[in-house]
């Protein structure tokens, strides 16, 4: 199993376990093909999909190994910063078998699970439940799969704004990003829902990263669950 500490938006308090875009992906993700930063950074670093693909199959004793070194050096998890719980087009149960296993033999030995997030395009009610364990946001692009996530227990969602239909896109000119940030919403209502623009993005990793670093602020919004998040099309 493969696992990395952190990255530039993410910060340094944190591992990141990954699988390989496509392979574990639903096709019905609207950034499959389309756009995907993780499928252009496997496409970019030639080490990245085959680290990815270590992850494929799953092993629940390294799961708990994992946790455990979490709790002891007091860092948070983010599971599928690329790739998501697919295998090759249905939901990988054992995968899940083995992180629920994990979790509930930490939880047996009276120790709290360390903090833990991830995002999903796939819709589906096993995913759901493993808000018990950790952050579990569905991914939407719109108010018709918000509500289809919603039914099948989702209670966090992350909405990917492609539509440009809360915020404008990035410009490409960096001369243009101030204002382009500055235009942001803080918060946005969409179907009753609550939404924050991701902090990350709309003040920049300079100052602001999802677990932090000795540099920058922590944010801590998804990660704990603070808030269902908004992610402009960038």
């Amino acid at each position: 199993m493969k696992y990395s500490i952190g990255n530039v938006k993410l910060g340094e308090n944190c591992f990141v376990f990954s699988r390989p875009v496509g392979k574990t992906c639903p096709s019905t993700c609207e950034y499959l093909h389309n756009g995907c930063y993780a499928e252009q950074t496997e496409a970019m670093y030639p080490n990245v999909r085959p680290a990815g693909m270590k992850n494929v199959v799953t092993n629940k004793n390294k799961f708990r190994a994992l946790f455990i070194s979490a709790i002891n050096e007091k860092k948070s998890i983010r599971f599928m910063e690329r790739g998501d719980w697919f295998l090759n087009g249905k939901l990988d149960t054992k995968f899940i078998e083995n992180v629920v296993w994990a979790c509930e033999s930490i939880l047996k030995e009276g120790k709290t699970l360390p903090k833990m997030w991830f995002y999903t395009h796939i819709y589906d009610r096993r995913l759901a439940k493993l808000s018990k364990y950790m952050k579990a946001y569905a991914s939407v692009h719109n108010i018709k799969t918000m509500r289809k996530a919603k039914k099948l227990g989702f209670v966090l969602f992350a909405w990917c704004d492609s539509e440009k239909a809360f915020s404008p896109k990035r410009p490409k000119r960096f001369d243009k990003r101030k204002d382009w940030k500055d235009a942001m919403p803080k918060l946005t209502i969409i179907d009753g829902e609550k939404f924050i623009t991701c902090p990350e993005i709309r003040k920049g990793r300079d100052f602001v990263t999802c677990t932090g670093t000795k540099d920058t602020v922590a944010c801590n919004m998804c990660i704990k669950g603070k808030a269902s998040v908004l992610f402009p099309n960038h």
